[in-house]
């Protein structure tokens, strides 16, 4: 077996992580991620809540997961992975990264909670495309109720969103939630798979609409996730990647803010 020789510091194979400014124009930075496969978001998740705690810059339980996908990826963790993850060594983020590619569901929809599991994340917010508005609770390992809230129509969302009072963010983004119809990860597509157009992803993916404004000066970290599976193919997944970067950045990685918007 081959030892790690940067057990402290290293990223899950395959991740393009980069230092941002902070969205909200304060004098420090964030990480962006991005992976191939969901379930890694927990790894960064995870990192950027134990550095906040550290840095005393939690203000609240635990930051707010505000995420965007198709699928609704709440799969309870089982009580013998509830016990591993429990064990599991926070500090080595190599054996983390082994951790989230062997034992978690290979099928990337039980990181939420197993993040949940552990505190790392606070509440829920969950944009999607399938299945209705709903609400639940989840209990972590120290008995703290998280409260999921699940939306399918963006004006819903944003009406909840923008009367919340969260603290602590962490974007999430899955790029097949810009899908028409359903693709699998084997690559079947339904009848009406289509992506979405420029103009519909601009509509959600946008730091200059009601939720961006309101939830930017509070972001402590952005995971996106590829999923070219479920994107119909990885040219899918890198148009997609694209618009929706471009969305967000600028060619020199900056937050695109209109100059006469202020984040507050």
């Amino acid at each position: 077996m081959y030892k790690n020789v940067e057990s402290y510091k290293c990223d899950p194979p395959g991740t393009f992580r980069e230092i941002i400014p902070h969205p909200g124009g304060h004098a420090r930075t964030i990480e962006k991620a991005i992976i191939m496969e969901h379930r890694f978001a927990f790894f960064f998740w995870m990192k950027w809540c134990n550095v906040l705690r550290k840095d005393g810059k939690l203000k609240q339980r635990a930051p707010t997961l505000l995420t965007i996908d198709w699928h609704r990826d709440l799969a309870p963790p089982s009580e013998e992975l509830k016990i591993a993850l429990e064990k599991l060594d926070q500090s080595r983020l190599d054996e983390v990264a082994n951790f989230v590619w062997a034992q978690f569901d290979q099928t990337n929809d039980g990181h939420i909670l197993c993040a949940a599991w552990l505190n790392l994340i606070g509440d829920v917010i969950l944009l999607k495309n399938s299945a209705d508005r709903m609400q639940s609770t989840f209990n972590d390992m120290a008995g703290n109720k998280h409260t999921i809230f699940e939306f399918r129509e963006y004006d819903r969302l944003e009406q909840f969103v923008t009367n919340r009072d969260d603290q602590n963010v962490f974007l999430d983004i899955d790029l097949d939630y810009f899908v028409h119809g359903k693709c699998t990860r084997d690559g079947h597509r339904s009848d009406n798979f289509q992506l979405y157009s420029d103009e519909e992803i601009g509509r959600i993916i946008n730091p200059n609409n009601a939720v961006f404004q309101h939830l930017l000066p509070y972001i402590d970290g952005i995971t996106m996730a590829q999923e070219p599976g479920f994107c119909g193919g990885i040219i899918n997944s890198c148009h997609l990647m694209e618009v929706v970067h471009s969305q967000l950045f600028n060619n020199d990685r900056n937050w695109k803010h209109h100059k006469e918007e202020k984040i507050k």
